[in-house]
């Protein structure tokens, strides 16, 4: 009795410490050329149900949002409706101008990468990009870090990530400084006008810090990219 009375109380030890385990990833990949071209690859997270559920459907989210393209329409909750939805909204607008030009528009082709930078006990990081190609001069690009609590599977906002935004501000500059100072010859930026980037990437060797087409003086088209070393920035994150 006491035997069996112990193996139960093990495994529901084992059972618990599974389900608050962090969650694993495995990459997701789609490829759909039946009418555009639409090319997928993202980590998805499993393991845990509930925080899994959680990031997968942020990520999902973003993936939706990068491929609604026609505001007349409300924007699709899957990865399936969405690739169907641009292949309409191209057959549509191909069909539209294709008679007014006589000929036929380019494929439209869009691609999304995902990559799981970071994971611990605590923080997982997920960088994400895409790029969209609708026939215009510019390619539309987007790249975002995002930060998911391991516990919860909540995305984390540089305010929950960073305990003292003003001397992180400010230790950031440092480092764009002499970023910029090495790329374009000794050009600086008004600290007033200086801003933290929208989220940040944490990665083995510290935090990345990363302006994609910022709007912080005259290289809004530049990319600039750094990475701030743990033993330097550890004193100013909550993680």
């Amino acid at each position: 009795m006491i035997f069996y009375s112990l193996l139960i109380c093990l495994l529901i030890v084992f059972s618990c410490e599974k389900e608050n385990a962090s969650p694993s990833f495995s990459e997701v990949n789609i490829l759909n050329e039946d009418v555009t071209k639409i090319e997928i690859n993202m980590p998805m997270a499993k393991g845990n149900a509930q925080v899994s559920a959680k990031i997968n459907a942020t990520l999902n989210d973003f993936v939706c949002g990068a491929l609604h393209l026609d505001a007349s329409n409300e924007k699709q909750e899957t990865i399936k409706a969405s690739i169907k939805a641009f292949n309409e909204s191209f057959s549509n607008f191909n069909t539209l101008i294709s008679s007014e030009l006589k000929s036929e528009l380019p494929v439209w082709e869009a691609f999304v990468d995902g990559e799981l930078i970071y994971n611990n006990e605590t923080i997982s990081c997920i960088a994400m990009n895409t790029s969209i190609n609708t026939g215009a001069a510019n390619t539309s690009m987007v790249f975002k870090f995002f930060n998911f609590d391991n516990k919860t599977g909540e995305l984390l906002t540089t305010e929950e990530l960073v305990n003292d935004p003003s001397e992180f501000k400010i230790l950031v500059k440092q480092y764009y400084d002499k970023e910029i100072n090495a790329a374009f010859n000794d050009v600086g930026i008004s600290t007033n006008i200086f801003k933290l980037p929208e989220n940040l990437g944490f990665s083995d060797e510290g935090v990345i810090i990363l302006y994609d087409n910022f709007d912080l003086g005259s290289f809004e088209k530049e990319i600039i990219e750094f990475t701030i070393p743990y033993n330097v920035v550890n004193p100013y994150l909550n993680i």
